[in-house]
């Protein structure tokens, strides 16, 4: 039955974070936060990891002149299989201007790739606002791309690169190239294949996420309302701290509340999150994997596949930022800039933003918005497969070296240097780490050159944490995921290739309308539209599409 599924997946889940737990993470609480965020404590005694000779490649993958190297941990051989050093290109999106730095980063990084795995890495990176359109246009004009992280959702994401065969099958090369990562990760691979396939890999890190409210603290304490902020458990508190930040003559320039994710989205997750006014009432929907969050099932057993842009919860959620619009506490710009919330806030632009922030994780906004926040948890989402979809690793078909590229993820995977280095950058240059293996700026160098994202690397669980996170910070994670609610469609994933017209049309409505009605832009007149062009779109043959494979996943499982 399902439940059965379920249990397994879990049992995995919590044998892969043991096997993964050799690092820490970002994440943690400090006084500043709610009271009912969970905090890491009650660590939980970490199990041995496997002995070096039960993670080494299988000896039948091997070519008879490949190169064996080793991590620095020294177990694991990587399987080199080329003679001449191979040339890969490496895209991700930075949350912010890119980092001067990146090319000390590319150097450095180069020192370990090119001596242990005979690879030489082009570290790419591109302002996640312009993201979608570059992927683009390097897949369409055929540019060298051998390994790039793929988005939530529009043109760059798992789904609709999968549907445009865009992504590499790497089913066979991840057994041979990245043996080690795709064991640490389990049965969590379901969750990016396709008809059994696997098309990418998931950034391995607690996948227990929140909605939190962000707030810049030094707002909060000046109009005394620090305790009213901490304690709200309700949207109508909220929105009296908004109207507060705008009648204030010292803060009233600030925007109350700005789009979170350089596409419109001023409440994080509203395709999936059914908000309710009061906290404790948010429900939940199953994007079944599809990450343009077209389509939705409820978790209340009906196995319905729906619309989810017509959907009782999204146009609730739709209500309640159009509210926010019309009382002029949503940032103006917010459909049309590209711009993350976290930059808005460091620029003095906006007081709050809404975001999926990992449970736990609470202490990277700090960082990421450069001065100390509030943070409240609204609600805590079930593990979904868009959980797994949401930022994953994959090989484009316009891979010039994707074994090299996989290889390379077997370093990111369980190479604490590697891992350190496209997160925080050089130490000793861009960071420095205490005596407790917390990672911080270094005194006087408090923008470097170059300072990354956890949350996409390969496994988070090798990345220090970082200032204000416990240094113990992974056995709480190890916590949240052995307490997590799972979705009982995790693992389904649809192969859209009949409807591939179909996700083509409703990609460009989506980009169209989205950001507009996300923000509370849209008047009803053209949320009405979007709904209307996006049924002329044919999303009804694709909602068909994923309730006639689901019926079939149902019946397979029972």
């Amino acid at each position: 039955m399902k439940g059965k599924k379920i249990i397994a997946l879990f049992m995995a889940l919590a044998m892969t974070l043991t096997v993964a737990a050799c690092g820490n993470s970002e994440g943690g609480a400090k006084d500043t936060k709610a009271p009912d965020s969970p905090k890491a404590t009650e660590a939980t005694e970490a199990k041995e990891t496997p002995a070096a000779d039960d993670t080494q490649a299988p000896e039948e993958s091997k070519s008879d002149d490949a190169k064996e190297t080793e991590a620095s941990g020294g177990a694991i051989t990587y399987n080199v299989t080329w003679e001449d050093t191979a040339d890969i290109v490496v895209l991700y999106p930075s949350m912010g201007p890119i980092p001067n730095g990146l090319q000390a980063v590319e150097d450095a990084m180069n020192e370990i790739t090119e001596e242990q795995i005979n690879t030489h890495v082009t570290l790419k990176m591109i302002e996640v606002g312009n993201y979608d359109q570059q992927v683009n246009l390097m897949t369409s004009s055929n540019e060298q791309l051998d390994l790039m992280i793929t988005m939530p959702g529009g043109p760059a994401s798992l789904s609709t690169m999968a549907s445009q065969n865009q992504l590499t099958d790497i089913t066979d090369m991840i057994e041979e190239y990245a043996p080690n990562a795709l064991a640490g990760v389990g049965d969590l691979i379901k969750g990016n294949q396709i008809n059994g396939r696997t098309l990418a890999f998931p950034t391995y890190k607690g996948f227990v996420g929140g909605q939190y409210i962000n707030m810049r603290t030094d707002v909060l304490e000046d109009l005394g309302l620090l305790d009213k902020a901490l304690n709200m458990k309700s949207f109508a508190e909220f929105e009296e701290i908004l109207e507060a930040v705008k009648n204030s003559e010292e803060w009233g320039h600030l925007a109350g509340i700005t789009a979170t994710d350089g596409h419109g989205a001023v409440l994080a997750d509203s395709q999936n999150v059914c908000y309710a006014e009061n906290f404790a009432d948010c429900t939940f929907y199953d994007n079944l994997g599809n990450t343009q969050f077209a389509v939705s099932v409820s978790m209340d057993g009906t196995d319905e596949v729906m619309n989810t842009f017509e959907t009782e919860g999204f146009r609730k959620n739709y209500e309640i930022v159009k509210r926010w619009y019309d009382k002029g506490y949503v940032y103006k710009d917010s459909a049309t800039t590209k711009e993350m919330g976290t930059e808005l806030i460091k620029s003095n632009v906006a007081f709050s933003h809404i975001a999926t922030i990992e449970v736990g994780g609470e202490a990277a906004q700090d960082t990421n918005c450069g001065m100390d926040m509030t943070s409240v948890l609204i609600t805590t989402k079930p593990i979904t497969t868009s959980s797994l979809t949401k930022f994953t690793w994959a090989v484009p078909t316009t891979a010039k070296e994707p074994e090299a590229a996989l290889t390379f993820l077997e370093m990111m995977f369980n190479d604490e240097r590697i891992a350190n280095l496209f997160t925080w950058g050089i130490e000793g240059t861009d960071y420095e780490v205490g005596d407790d293996g917390v990672a911080h700026f270094i005194e006087g160098n408090e923008n470097p050159g170059y300072h990354g994202s956890s949350f996409l690397n390969a496994n988070k669980f090798l990345v220090h944490p970082w200032q204000g996170d416990d240094p113990d910070i992974n056995e709480f994670f190890k916590k949240t995921m052995d307490e997590a609610t799972y979705s009982p469609y995790l693992g389904f994933s649809a192969d859209t290739a009949s409807v591939t017209d179909e996700v083509s049309a409703i990609t460009n409505v989506i980009a169209e309308f989205q950001p507009q009605v996300l923000s509370g832009a849209a008047d009803e007149a053209t949320f009405q539209a979007f709904l209307d062009k996006l049924g002329t779109s044919g999303i009804d043959n694709i909602v068909s599409t994923y309730q006639e494979q689901l019926n079939t996943w149902l019946e397979a499982t029972k």
